[in-house]
């Protein structure tokens, strides 16, 4: 989804195509930000749950969510920044050296040389959060409890000031990795209607209802309105009220549900979907560099004469996705086999290439 929504914006260009190759569909393809950010929390709560305030266990835990994101992150880096430096397309602050290094560990910074990066610092912070609670479940739930606080009093408070490691902490969608950890816990507690497949039926459906209708809403600009609520600027609620809110909802229940049906043994990752869940990661890194590329090559080529942007659009999409998933089999896949740890015994492990 969030290939489809980039690949209008990059491909639309004026330097490219020059309009938008899909028109306005799609442009509730960066909903999938949303769904990772809770599927992220979810993923953590199935793994990791039993290790809260057992701190023996953090090591395990540090190591493997750091293998899980830096790896792979520093592969597609090193693969660009050497493009870049000639071509100047991506990043203008190498000349900054801290700048440089903030981009490299992932710290909070206002430009990123891999323009997706900025949803890996929330994912870090979350992961920061949650090692506290394996360090130490009172203080970890302490935190989290002044987390989630300065969250809800931000616009209130400090609606309008832009601080980087102030945006990065009250971001609002870090309520998705939230809600997905505590739909994770219900989910192992047997507390959701899960016990039958009916039950986990009518929740992914229910899921799959409020995600067409809030991404109708959000192609159709129907939520988009600047005087939406005189009180907090616009942007906020934009995120909070049509992504958290719904494409957040419609997450959890998706999630669950599909997650519910395949404990049950209803439902079966099909192997070329489990295939492109492990390359997932790597695609979202590199798809944006690859999309530039490419419109770099039309231009060259001018293939518009011969193809409709909408279909050479969809032939560009094809590639990208054929050749991460060559990438992830020949060199991601291996590397991270080699670095990352063992899973634990005992934990849930879902099926999701994402752990």
């Amino acid at each position: 989804m969030v290939l489809l929504s980039h690949c209008g914006h990059t491909l639309g260009a004026p330097q490219n195509f020059g309009t938008p190759p899909f028109g306005l569909l799609f442009q509730f393809g960066r909903s999938g930000a949303d769904i990772f950010f809770v599927l992220s929390g979810f993923l953590i709560s199935l793994i990791h749950w039993r290790d809260i305030g057992r701190p023996q266990r953090l090591a395990h835990y540090l190591a493997r969510r750091a293998t899980r994101i830096y790896p792979t992150y520093w592969m597609v880096l090193l693969a660009i920044v050497p493009i870049d430096l000639v071509t100047n397309t991506f990043y203008d602050h190498y000349d900054e050296p801290w700048e440089v290094v903030k981009n490299i560990l992932l710290l909070p910074q206002n430009d990123q040389i891999i323009d997706v990066s900025w949803s890996l610092c929330n994912e870090l912070l979350f992961y920061a959060v949650f090692a506290l609670l394996i360090l130490s479940r009172r203080a970890g739930f302490l935190v989290l409890a002044l987390w989630i606080a300065a969250m809800v009093a931000r616009p209130i408070v400090a609606p309008y000031d832009d601080l980087v490691w102030l945006n990065l902490l009250t971001y609002p969608m870090n309520f998705e990795f939230l809600a997905g950890l505590v739909a994770g816990w219900a989910l192992q507690r047997r507390e959701l209607p899960q016990s039958s497949a009916m039950g986990a039926g009518i929740m992914l459906a229910a899921g799959l209802a409020i995600f067409a209708a809030a991404a109708v809403a959000e192609d159709r600009r129907l939520l988009w309105s600047n005087e939406f609520h005189p009180w907090f600027p616009a942007q906020y609620w934009r995120i909070v009220i049509l992504r958290c809110l719904l494409y957040g909802t419609a997450g959890v229940l998706i999630i669950v549900g599909l997650s519910a049906l395949e404990m049950r043994g209803h439902v079966r990752v099909p192997r070329v979907f489990a295939l492109l869940g492990g390359a997932s990661y790597l695609l979202y890194l590199i798809h944006v560099p690859a999309l530039v590329a490419l419109g770099a090559s039309e231009r060259r080529l001018h293939l518009l004469r011969y193809l409709p942007p909408w279909l050479l659009a969809a032939l560009f999409v094809l590639l990208v996705i054929a050749g991460v998933v060559g990438l992830h089999l020949a060199i991601e896949k291996p590397l991270l086999r080699a670095v990352r740890p063992a899973k634990t015994a005992g934990s849930m492990q879902p099926s999701s290439a994402l752990v």
